[in-house]
């Protein structure tokens, strides 16, 4: 279940990075771009546990916990909608 609300939550942010910009009709601000690399590697991170694998190390285990993982996209995905 949790693999499964990690894909859907990289997805929605995914299809928000390419709709969201054009639906509002204005440009990014810096911060906005400054945002956007932090943003796209959690959505990949999203993406990577969605799919279901499973790192052998710890520290990329620990990096793809949902409990870390979860709260990242949100944060940055509202930050990032908030500041573009």
């Amino acid at each position: 279940m949790a693999r499964l609300l990690s894909f859907l939550l990289a997805a929605v942010l995914a299809l928000s990075l390419l709709l969201l910009p054009a639906l509002r009709g204005r440009g990014m601000t810096p911060v906005g771009h400054g945002l956007l690399t932090p943003l796209l590697l959690a959505i990949c991170a999203g993406f990577i546990h969605g799919v279901g694998y499973a790192p052998d190390g710890r520290v990329p285990r620990a990096l793809l916990q949902p409990a870390l993982l979860w709260p990242t996209m949100l944060g940055l995905g509202a930050s990032w909608a908030w500041y573009s």
